[in-house]
């Protein structure tokens, strides 16, 4: 079955992929912090008979520092645990690092605006962070097709931006939140 989409051509074949045009997915902080909490490893969460390609994820250079910061205060991981958790993922993973740079002001300017238009429609509920501004900006300027995401602020900022969005699974969402409660039962 043949799907055009944006002008990327993908096909499905029992759980086989051929990409013809390039798709990159972007992840934001907080769906990396739940891979690396819902999944031991990469490899755990890959489709059986399915590598994932070169370049196929982007993280922007924030996100990885705010991983640790999470997996430390979240979730009791030690700073070298979260350390070594958080370069696994960036390694095995095979994610490419967005940076900051010059050009990136200008997509900061744009997310900004979009997000105060969203802010003032729907409520401070959906405001985002400087930055979630910047890891969007970064994904605007990677020309990022998709971006897997938990934070509704985050979601629909990128929609309105024109970026295709994923949504954070309900099973990954679920086993998050009942490893929260284990640990506050601990605490």
């Amino acid at each position: 079955m043949e799907n055009n989409k944006k002008d990327v051509n993908y096909f499905h074949l029992q759980r086989t992929f051929v990409i013809k045009n390039a798709i990159k997915n972007g992840l934001d902080t907080s769906r990396l912090v739940n891979l690396i909490i819902c999944f031991d490893s990469p490899n755990d969460f890959r489709i059986e008979g399915f590598s994932f390609p070169p370049n196929l994820f982007y993280i922007h250079e924030i996100s990885f520092n705010e991983a640790v910061g999470i997996l430390i205060e979240k979730f009791n991981f030690n700073q070298k645990q979260a350390i070594f958790k958080v370069k696994e993922w960036k390694k095995e993973f095979g994610t490419n690092e967005i940076k900051r740079d010059k050009i990136s002001e200008q997509y900061e300017e744009i997310v900004q605006k979009t997000n105060e238009e969203i802010v003032e429609n729907k409520g401070e509920a959906y405001k985002i962070g400087r930055s979630d501004i910047k890891i969007i900006a970064g994904f605007l300027k990677e020309k990022i097709n998709i971006v897997h995401v938990k934070d509704k602020g985050f979601e629909e900022t990128c929609k309105k931006l024109g970026i295709n969005i994923i949504e954070t699974p309900e099973k990954d969402l679920n086993k998050e939140i009942g490893l929260k409660k284990k640990l506050a039962k601990k605490l």
